[in-house]
């Protein structure tokens, strides 16, 4: 007997795309599961790793090693080691920070460590910045540590280590800002508060921030919040940072996998999608 073709998950779900990094795979993992996407990215990443701040914090790591370094993000790291290849002081960061407490915040900056030849001592186990903080200010504070930062306010991040830490200094790797065109992703916003969305994925907590943004310079911020409700249209989260994120910008229904991974996000969509069919 011949199989009946099942129709795949998403097949009549219009799905809005946020990202940057990485869009092409998702657009395409999405369309392989039968949605129609809508691609309005909403940031995009400054490259700081030649700026003459990031030399002067290597140069000051140099000549006086951190007693803690914290991990962000595992692209940070990458980027400031092959940064300092180029200069030729790759060895000398790594053989300085080699001997240093390593705190990650989750696993994609675990495994940069390893690669790097750094032992992690610890790492957050909710993959939350917060979970730092209390986990350094619980273990007695630190002299001089050392923050690769993500991209987000550098002030924000570097408060509370600040007060139970002698000494906190930024290592700027990159940043993000909004796109030079925000015309995609105005018509992403448009899309989500006309009703013409299922749902909206987000792989980073400042493309929603940016998206809210972008939406309330076109005076349709509470609209766009009213509709990522879960119901008109889906808020999705590749994982706990970026939720916690979404939710103080007011959505709900979220939608988050078990684990922090683009493929794992998109199946949970897919779940939802194939449970709203069969109810």
């Amino acid at each position: 007997m011949r199989a009946i073709p099942t129709e795949p998950p998403l097949a009549g779900w219009r799905v809005g795309v946020t990202a940057d990094r990485r869009a092409d795979q998702q657009i395409e993992a999405l369309r392989r599961r039968g949605a129609d996407v809508v691609h309005g990215c909403t940031m995009r990443t400054l490259d700081l790793s030649n700026d003459a701040r990031l030399l002067e914090v290597s140069l000051a790591l140099l000549d006086q090693p951190p007693d803690t370094l914290v991990l962000q993000t595992g692209m940070g790291l990458t980027m400031w080691l092959d940064a300092m290849d180029g200069i030729g002081l790759g060895d000398r960061v790594r053989a300085a920070l080699s001997g240093c407490e390593v705190l990650a915040r989750g696993p994609k900056a675990v495994s940069a460590a390893r690669r790097a030849g750094l032992e992690v001592a610890w790492s957050a186990p909710d993959e939350l910045f917060a979970q730092i903080v209390d986990h350094v200010d619980a273990t007695g504070g630190r002299n001089r540590l050392f923050l690769q930062v993500d991209g987000t306010d550098e002030e924000a991040l570097v408060a509370p280590l600040a007060d139970s830490c002698r000494e906190v200094v930024v290592v700027p790797i990159y940043r993000w800002a909004l796109p030079v065109d925000v015309g995609p992703a105005e018509v992403l916003v448009d899309a989500v508060c006309d009703g013409g969305l299922d749902a909206v994925t987000f792989t980073t907590r400042q493309a929603a921030v940016h998206l809210v943004e972008i939406a309330e310079a076109r005076g349709r911020r509470d609209e766009l919040i009213a509709a990522l409700d879960g119901v008109r249209a889906v808020p999705v989260s590749v994982g706990p940072v970026c939720s916690e994120a979404m939710r103080s910008l007011g959505m709900t229904g979220l939608v988050e996998p078990e684990r922090a991974r683009l493929v794992a996000m998109l199946d949970a969509l897919a779940e939802v999608a194939t449970a709203r069919s069969a109810g």
